[in-house]
């Protein structure tokens, strides 16, 4: 795997590859299942704001193995193109996640994985709701330290196509929306 740090790749996907995404991820006529914690292994009474929606496309049980759906089927080549961009040896998990309008929340911080990884994220419409990477790596873990006195790294803005790839020990999170109704990407987890 290759040596990461961060990385950000405007305009990543190309403007019908990303319409037609876009278009098989409209909430309006896609299912999306309902994720009780967005960033947490387990849910937690205390974030109760910390839901959101997702799609899995590879799931965590069964690494490198996409999903058999149309959705998954559409979106492979563009997470095998990012696997060979970090030169790495396998998808661990990938997914649609989508967060809904809210009143400034940012969700609690975390690492994705108990093992070294990079992490992936490709914003699939303009949006607000911020990804907050802190200038601090870590284990993983339940829970996390008080970010408020963290260094930020980066703050990266959702814009359709946009990819980020970073090393996965970096504590990050994310803002939901409150300004657009959704905030939707893939988040992908390499090793």
């Amino acid at each position: 795997m290759r040596k990461i740090d961060l990385a950000i790749y405007d305009d990543f996907v190309s403007p019908s590859y990303l319409e037609a995404i876009q278009s098989a991820c409209d909430p309006a006529s896609t299912p999306w299942y309902f994720q009780g914690s967005q960033s947490l292994s387990e849910y937690d009474n205390a974030l109760i704001e910390d839901f959101g929606f997702s799609i899995g496309l590879v799931p965590p049980w069964q690494p490198d193995k996409f999903e058999e759906t149309p959705i998954a089927t559409l979106i492979q080549p563009l997470i095998y193109r990012i696997k060979d961009i970090a030169k790495a040896d396998h998808i661990l998990r990938c997914r649609l996640d989508m967060t809904v309008l809210h009143d400034r929340y940012l969700h609690p911080p975390h690492i994705d994985i108990d093992q070294p990884h990079v992490a992936c994220i490709v914003y699939v419409n303009d949006s607000d709701g911020d990804t907050v990477i802190y200038d601090h790596k870590t284990k993983w873990a339940e829970t996390y330290l008080e970010t408020n006195n963290l260094p930020i790294k980066e703050r990266v803005a959702p814009k359709a196509g946009r990819m980020v790839l970073f090393d996965g020990n970096y504590l990050h999170t994310g803002y939901s929306p409150s300004e657009h109704q959704t905030r939707i990407l893939i988040n992908t987890v390499l090793s």
